[in-house]
């Protein structure tokens, strides 16, 4: 009897955590789509206009993502991208990335995933040694949750939310080589659903080029 009262206990402690998250955390993925197919839509013009002095870069590296009310400090992840450039001042760039955090909260352990996908134009100021960028960028972030514990009882649950996000920020270009560059950034998330929190981020990484401008 005793051990029923427990579990009980606990899936009525649990519901009350989740049911929240399950509420209001939700938002149709057509809204999230709508969003970067009108990016796309918008940028198509410029890109189709300098198709003959086109570049692509493909970049990757590690990514800090500050979890704002999700977790506390910061979770390391990684960042890719593909960026497609239609003139030496823009380029066109989509970019996915995924972070990862697993904290201790009383006798629960809670690991948060974040995945984002994200597109739009990006601003360049280029020079030879320091090439300074901005950008404005549109898209969806999928946040995944699993508690679990082992006291009083062995017990799990997990649940995931998609919602749509800006992503405002910049940074620097270094030149290491002919087709190789460092990139340096910061950014600004604006998750478009009410209880969450924004997020900030640091990264860097590697830039291969493919042509150039």
């Amino acid at each position: 009897m005793g051990t029923v009262k427990l579990r009980a206990e606990y899936r009525k402690t649990d519901e009350s955590r989740t049911a929240p998250f399950r509420s209001t955390w939700h938002i149709r993925s057509w809204a999230a789509g709508l969003i970067v197919g009108v990016a796309v839509f918008i940028l198509s013009p410029v890109a189709s206009v300098s198709a003959q002095q086109a570049k692509l870069d493909i970049s990757g590296g590690y990514s800090f993502l500050n979890g704002g009310d999700l977790w506390t400090g910061y979770g390391l992840g990684w960042v890719a991208a593909g960026e497609w450039g239609a003139s030496r001042w823009l380029s066109l760039v989509v970019e996915a990335s995924r972070y990862q955090s697993r904290q201790d909260v009383g006798f629960i352990d809670v690991e948060h995933t974040v995945g984002n996908l994200v597109t739009g134009p990006r601003l360049w100021f280029k020079r030879p040694r320091v090439s300074p960028f901005a950008h404005v960028l549109a898209g969806v972030t999928q946040v995944g949750i699993v508690a679990d514990t082992n006291s009083p009882v062995e017990s799990a649950g997990a649940d995931t939310a998609l919602s749509a996000m800006l992503q405002i920020g910049g940074g620097i270009e270094l030149p290491l080589s002919n087709v190789l560059d460092l990139r340096i950034g910061i950014d600004y998330h604006r998750v478009l659903v009410d209880h969450l929190s924004d997020q900030s981020r640091f990264w860097t990484g590697l830039v291969y080029r493919i042509g150039g401008l």
